[in-house]
């Protein structure tokens, strides 16, 4: 179903950051936000959406995020709340390095995710995905590309005797930019899925 593709990339667990390991001192939390378009007159959209939340026909998800790190890894968490709604989600991601970048060296790390929704008596969805990264960065500039696939497990009910189910897998294609200023840290990426989307964040930490 396109409307369970739609909500699955707009939940999907991102930090929202380039993968890479962090010191065991290091931390992360910040707020994002990731928006995918979406078309408002299609069926698809019609028949799931009693009220339209979109903003100029983007679904936006700002979520809260937050990543640890475990030295030989990064482990994030993220939660968001789908506005004028009861509907939460919340997920996480790891972050495991094949290659630790240094001056001339590129990072090259592996990310898996999963995120769940909740909140919703008639509608349930999972996503998983793989992603591999690579980044490099210059001075406080940190450019990343990363290309993976996520799956989704959808069921939605109808009616006491009748439920859809969607299972579903897409690629993912992303490309971002991370600016690391003194205090605050800046991101923002552009992802190919079932549709375009985008994704801003905000941080502060080590």
């Amino acid at each position: 179903m396109k409307f369970s593709r739609i909500a699955a990339q707009s939940i999907y667990a991102t930090p929202v950051d380039p993968a890479r390991a962090r010191g065991l001192l290091g931390f992360d939390i910040g707020v994002a936000v990731v928006a995918v378009p979406v078309d408002t007159a299609s069926p698809y959209w019609q028949h799931a959406v009693q009220d339209d939340f979109t903003v100029q026909d983007y679904v936006a998800v700002p979520r809260i995020v937050a990543s640890k790190g475990l030295s030989v890894a990064t482990l994030s968490a993220t939660y968001a709340k789908i506005q004028s709604s009861d509907i939460t989600m919340w997920g996480g991601a790891l972050d495991v390095p094949i290659l630790s970048g240094g001056l001339l060296k590129p990072t090259l790390a592996i990310r898996g995710a999963y995120s769940t929704l909740s909140g919703s008596d008639v509608y349930d969805l999972k996503t998983y995905g793989a992603e591999i990264f690579l980044s490099k960065g210059f001075g406080p500039v940190t450019p990343y590309i990363a290309a993976g696939r996520m799956k989704l497990d959808a069921t939605g009910t109808v009616s006491p005797t009748l439920s859809l189910h969607d299972d579903s897998a897409f690629n993912r294609y992303t490309v971002g930019v991370k600016v690391s200023m003194l205090l605050p840290k800046i991101v923002f990426e552009a992802t190919q899925g079932e549709e375009r989307s985008y994704a801003a964040k905000i941080s502060f930490g080590l």
